[in-house]
């Protein structure tokens, strides 16, 4: 893990936290986290000079090369952090990344809608299934799939049978 420098932000901001994420999960300081990434930093350090926001507006020229851009490296950003999980080995010969449950998403995907949001789910911490693209049918609750997660860490779908929003959980994701 690289030490962070005054002034760091960005790409190499979000590769620190990550460092800072698996050291946290690895010397069981945590067990659950969030994170926001600093998008606005991100773009800046990537030199690029569109805003944040209008980005979501996703329209052919200068947003949507920026969008993908950002999309590309934040990719990149989080193969790294699944690569590390997977390369820090546990006392039982596992890795970190067969204890994790982990969800990375955004909340909006283009033009402001809140529905069809992109998200991976990954991790062996959850007993899911893992390696596939599921299109889930319109107006499935994004919240089925975190009702899917907490059943799958051990909470009790009898004693657990809802999560905000949800109808039910999203057996494709079921191992």
């Amino acid at each position: 893990m690289s030490e962070p420098k005054p002034g760091l932000a960005g790409k190499a901001e979000i590769e620190v936290m990550y460092d800072l994420i698996v050291a946290a999960l690895q010397t069981d300081s945590t067990r659950v986290l969030t994170y926001r990434q600093p998008v606005g930093a991100l773009l800046q350090s990537l030199d690029l000079k569109v805003a944040p926001h209008d980005m979501s507006h996703y329209t052919p020229g200068d947003r949507m090369a920026a969008s993908q851009r950002r999309d590309v490296t934040q990719s990149q950003l989080l193969a790294g952090l699944l690569d590390k999980l997977k390369a820090t080995k546990e006392a039982d010969g596992t890795s970190l990344f067969d204890h994790v449950a982990l969800a990375y998403g955004s909340n909006i995907r283009t033009i402001h809608y809140l529905d069809n949001c992109p998200t991976v789910v990954t991790g062996g911490g959850a007993n899911l299934k893992l390696g596939q693209h599921l299109v889930l049918p319109k107006d499935t609750p994004l919240c089925n799939v975190w009702l899917t997660m907490l059943h799958g860490i051990g909470l009790d779908p009898k004693q657990l049978e809802r999560h905000g929003d949800s109808t039910g959980v999203v057996k494709e994701l079921q191992a």
